[in-house]
């Protein structure tokens, strides 16, 4: 029998097709149907959290898929918290969308796929091997690729569709070889299920004896390229910032509560296997996490679009729950919690906050240049109020819940730099952090006050209003949840790991994160608050030259990868393909050829027969004289 926990995931699937089909004939069927669908899965998962908060025993149920591998659920307390947030978050938007996507021709398609998306999603979380794991992974891949190009009649949409494609399969192609390497070595040694995740996180050290640490280390950075392309990490990030053509709503779906977050949880699913690698591992991980917090900070604050700006917020915050996760050789599984409350708390108001500029775009026809905005806290209070709220919470200013989740990272960050040796090497996460708490502060206060703030700079600002509020409940409650979210830290840090080891640091390393806010947010106030930056002009300055090129990785990736690298290696392989395909059909012309030939001889006349005969023997004699006779 099916545990009812089955359902969480294959609600929202199942649903996908019939909204698809039934949103043909009504314009509210298909919003209706996926927020039914995922409102299901919610109560769901809080049926499963309920049944097993008292107990450390996971739900485990599989079937015999093919060979050794078994398609199953795990449920743990790790993945009950992802499963909530996830069906939470994604009810909030899909009740959103049902106002944004209003007047979409298409829209029955789109809430079929955001459905198949949230699905996609939660079977991911719950699935039992990483083979599972894989397929639900690809499937959250190839839905991000179909709502971002949602609206393929635009070009740039279109081409970002493709772009988040193919980079986000260059981490897919890294995280399979991982999987190869893995089974491969497991079922050498006879392991009934290598790739069972009950087995991999339950035995992560006599598998590190087995196969090897140096080797548990090569799967560990497989993994993390595949992370690293999911969740938009340093170098693979390039793709979310123009995967932003797509609906808002959309946007807020891959950014707070599926794609890019599932790389994060793949790291923490299979953490017991970094803490028993080699160091390399696992400090891949923080090292590329702190550094990417701080580098997609320095691009934020010279971006003018305000979907771009929170593109670039996500990819510095979930370089702070990877940082997290590259602890674990020195805090444990504890780092687990540390990860993924921030990781709840950011999908909380990144929500909010790309839901605010979703009413905010609608409005404004889509203009999304901040500079072209401005006033708009007077014309749309309570919109622009939430986004305040989101505002102050991303940039992690008490009471918020960011401050709570976020600084306890960074605290976090000096106690390892203090338990491995104190020296360059293991205060640089910290200092990473810490200077990418103040571009957070930068970019987020520049965006709102150049939004919320001054006059109207163009006409459509000018008259722009607040939607009715009972479109804004989804954001009310978001914007509640992220002043509140604080008040269950400690909880929430034992809920997923039981006595979650408690950091202390002295005051002065404490307050640093929040000093950096204070200064972040006076340097803003100065600049932006007021009409100072219209007077401002870097454009020969080389600094911001080079942020504004996002340090031309960019035009690395396009310019000499794809274009010099890729584009050639791929004519080359096509025209050997085609040079093969030629030389097989030229072999089956000759061999027709010498059929007809052969068909012409055998026509039934004894005389052509013995002439052939003879002129055969008098070939065969020519040769043997020729080679020097019999």
């Amino acid at each position: 029998m099916l545990n009812y926990a089955w359902f969480i995931f294959l609600t929202p699937i199942i649903f996908a097709p019939i909204g698809v089909i039934a949103g043909k004939r009504s314009k509210v069927t298909a919003g209706i149907l996926a927020s039914l669908s995922i409102f299901i899965s919610l109560i769901l998962s809080i049926i499963v959290w309920l049944n097993i908060r008292g107990t450390s025993t996971p739900i485990y149920q599989s079937y015999n898929w093919f060979d050794n591998i078994n398609a199953g659920i795990y449920v743990d307390h790790l993945a009950v918290v992802m499963v909530l947030m996830v069906s939470f978050v994604s009810l909030m938007i899909h009740l959103f969308a049902m106002y944004y996507m209003k007047d979409d021709p298409r829209k029955n398609t789109y809430f079929g796929e955001t459905a198949l998306f949230t699905g996609g999603m939660l079977g991911l979380i719950l699935a039992s091997n990483l083979l599972e794991f894989f397929l639900f992974w690809e499937l959250v891949g190839l839905c991000s690729y179909l709502l971002v190009g949602f609206w393929f009649f635009k070009p740039n949409a279109a081409s970002a569709a493709k772009k988040a494609f193919i980079v986000t399969r260059v981490g897919d192609l890294l995280f399979i070889i991982g999987l190869a390497v893995l089974y491969s070595l497991l079922t050498v040694r006879g392991v009934s299920s290598p790739l069972s995740i009950p087995y991999l996180i339950n035995n992560a050290h006599t598998i590190a004896t087995e196969i090897g640490a140096q080797n548990l280390t090569i799967i560990g950075l497989l993994f993390l390229g595949g992370a690293a392309g999911k969740s938009a990490q340093f170098p693979l990030h390039v793709w979310i910032p123009d995967a932003m053509e797509g609906p808002t709503t959309v946007s807020a779906l891959i950014h707070a509560a599926t794609m890019v977050t599932a790389g994060v949880y793949l790291i923490a699913r299979v953490l017991p296997l970094y803490a028993n690698a080699t160091p390399l591992a696992a400090e891949s991980v923080l090292y590329i996490g702190a550094f990417t917090a701080l580098f997609a900070g320095t691009i934020g604050i010279v971006v003018n679009d305000v979907k771009r700006i929170l593109a670039y917020s996500t990819i510095s915050q979930i370089g702070y729950m990877m940082a997290a996760l590259g602890m674990v050789s020195t805090f444990g599984e504890s780092v687990i919690g540390y990860s993924i409350y921030h990781l709840v708390v950011h999908a909380v108001f990144k929500a909010l906050l790309f839901m605010s500029a979703g009413v905010i775009l609608l409005t404004l026809m889509e203009l999304r240049d901040v500079k072209k905005m401005g006033g708009l806290w007077k014309r749309m209070p309570v919109t622009i109020s939430l986004m305040f709220i989101g505002s102050i919470t991303l940039a992690a200013i008490p009471p918020t819940a960011a401050f709570f989740s976020k600084d306890t990272i960074i605290d976090v960050a000096y106690n390892y730099f203090i338990m491995n040796g104190s020296n360059v090497y293991s205060i640089l996460p910290w200092i990473f952090l810490v200077i990418g708490a103040l571009m957070t502060a930068l970019y987020t206060f520049r965006m709102f006050f150049l939004v919320a703030l001054g006059k109207p700079r163009s006409k459509l600002a000018e008259e722009a209003k607040d939607p009715p509020k009972v479109v804004l409940i989804p954001l009310m409650i978001l914007a509640f949840l992220s002043l509140t979210l604080g008040l269950i830290q400690y909880r929430f840090y034992d809920f997923i790991v039981p006595d979650t080891t408690r950091v202390v640091v002295p005051l002065f390393i404490e307050y640093t994160p929040l000093t950096m806010v204070v200064i972040g947010v006076l340097i803003t106030i100065g600049l932006y608050a007021t009409t100072r930056w219209q007077r401002m002009n870097y454009d020969r300055n080389p600094v911001y030259r080079l942020l504004k090129a996002k340090y031309f990785l960019d035009a690395l990736f396009t310019r000499v990868i794809a274009e010099r690298v890729i584009l050639p290696l791929s004519s080359g392989v096509s025209r050997l393909e085609k040079g093969f395909s030629i030389s097989i059909e030229g072999t089956g012309k000759v061999a027709m050829g010498f059929g007809g030939v052969l068909r012409r001889i055998e026509n039934g006349v004894v005389e052509y027969y013995f002439v052939f005969l003879i002129a055969g023997v008098a070939i065969l004699m020519l040769l043997l004289e020729l080679l020097g006779g019999i």
